[in-house]
């Protein structure tokens, strides 16, 4: 090229060398700028697709991967089979991070990840999709198959992680769905997973695969839980008494406090139709909350015998709520022991460990704690001489028998006997004739209630009661 057209001067070597040196310095550096940019958007990708807590791939990356998964129907020629997710929930999560932080937290997620990575043996991903919950991806040929990972998972669940030192385990719970036909969203192969894992939770079982059913009970829980938050927001709860009868002296000992609600039209919807419902959702919480509050402005304004309330699972696994029982009856001047919690068994069977914390804490706090529903589950004579319980409830199960049955009646004695030999005050529950009240005297049980001394009693006929009276006459 000239360096001067109108003169006809052409350019040295030096300035060719140079011009050429100049541009391949531009595109030198071009490419530099453009392969940095590029690195710098690849890393940025796989940030936000990882967990920074546990290095684990998160929400993002399991979208992206269900939606290469779901559109082309396998990642490689070589897995066969229809996209599958197993939906894992760490139940304990919230109380090691409330007592050890969320690095250790953390960790624990980690180690249970680690465990699934070795023990599941076929190809699959593992995703941190919650603080609490993992997710598993892979290709299985029939629900069998699932089954067989969720089983992996249980195992691997049930071994201790030893975190800083200290052995921690916590509770699984999952929930799982084998795609059967392409045309479905990612969120739709999660949220059926997660409708699995709320029917496990429901059914107080480590596992479920997803069903068409549930999807109707989902919708049934929100409907319960709108007409629930409108109940509590009307009024429309309230608090019966059942009293309880001293059968040495045969006076009115105290009473169980009973949950009832009448819906805007004045009719009662009967407590077996909502409350196993309630049980295992967030609403349990001010449902209780209400039924404790309830009962001491009860208590403090009609001065009743001790009132004893029920507490779910959820309830005693609430360790807020646990924690500040104390506290909330004081500030209706009420004194702890005016106040008995009552828990079932399978409270107790959902996290052993947990639950003997619970109880120590509310007896720490001065409040009496009975085993309610004893001998309907398989293993409750294991918890008496291991918890600071303060007494039993025997199941109206054990009752109904005694007039026809020597068994029955040796069984209620032994029962009676083990519970005094281990300090607990026995009551028995569901006492519905003469009979049946003259066996539990003898065989020296302390307290009984049932139909035959009276039925649930709303407070204003409950205060006017009297062993012996009449219900149908308490309030002429």
């Amino acid at each position: 090229m000239p360096q001067d057209v109108e003169k006809g001067l052409m350019q040295s070597t030096q300035n060719w060398l140079a011009r050429i040196s100049f541009f391949i310095l531009i595109g030198v550096f071009t490419s530099w700028l453009f392969q940095s940019l590029r690195a710098s958007t690849q890393r940025h990708l796989r940030d936000i697709q990882v967990d920074r807590e546990t290095g684990l791939p998160n929400q993002a990356a399991l979208k992206e991967d269900l939606h290469v998964a779901l559109s082309s129907g396998r990642p490689r020629q070589e897995v066969s089979g229809s996209p599958a997710v197993i939906l894992v929930r760490l139940q304990g999560l919230w109380e090691v991070m409330e007592a050890m932080g969320a690095q250790t937290a953390d960790k624990v997620v980690r180690n249970l990840a680690d465990r699934l990575s070795v023990s599941v043996h076929r190809e699959h991903h593992i995703y941190r999709f919650s603080t609490s919950e993992l997710l598993l991806l892979f290709f299985a040929e029939s629900q069998a198959e699932v089954d067989s990972v969720a089983s992996v998972v249980r195992s691997a669940g049930e071994h201790e992680a030893e975190i800083n030192g200290i052995p921690l385990r916590v509770q699984l719970v999952a929930g799982s769905y084998l795609v059967e036909r392409r045309v479905v969203e990612p969120d739709t192969v999660v949220n059926r997973a997660r409708t699995a894992l709320y029917a496990a939770i429901d059914s107080n079982e480590f596992y479920r695969s997803y069903d068409p059913v549930f999807d109707q009970k989902t919708a049934e829980r929100v409907r319960l839980i709108s007409s629930v938050r409108k109940g509590l927001k009307e009024n429309q709860f309230s608090l019966y008494y059942q009293p309880k009868v001293c059968l040495k002296s045969g006076r009115h000992t105290g009473g169980e406090g009973l949950l009832r609600w009448f819906s805007s039209d004045g009719s009662m919807v009967l407590p077996g139709l909502f409350m196993p419902k309630l049980e295992n959702t967030t609403l349990i919480d001010p449902v209780t909350r209400f039924v404790i509050r309830k009962a001491c402005e009860d208590i403090r304004q009609h001065g009743l015998y001790p009132v004893s309330i029920n507490f779910s699972a959820k309830n005693l696994m609430d360790s807020a709520l646990v924690q500040s029982l104390g506290r909330i009856v004081s500030l209706y001047g009420i004194e702890p022991e005016k106040l008995e919690i009552e828990i079932t068994e399978g409270a107790l069977i959902r996290d052993p460990a947990h639950a003997k914390v619970a109880i120590e804490s509310l007896r720490n706090q001065g409040f009496l704690v009975s085993l309610d529903d004893f001998g309907t589950g398989y293993s409750s004579f294991q918890y008496l001489a291991h918890l600071p319980l303060s007494g039993l409830k025997i199941d109206r199960a054990f009752v109904s028998g005694l007039n026809e049955s020597s068994h029955a009646r040796t069984v209620l004695s032994s029962i009676i006997k083990m519970a005094h030999s281990l300090k607990l005050q026995v009551t028995v529950e569901g006492i519905e004739t003469g009979e049946q009240h003259q066996i539990v005297s003898d065989y020296g049980a302390d307290t009984a209630q049932g139909f035959y001394y009276a039925k649930p009693l709303p407070v204003s006929d409950y205060i006017n009661w009297k062993p012996g009276l009449n219900v149908d006459t308490v309030s002429s």
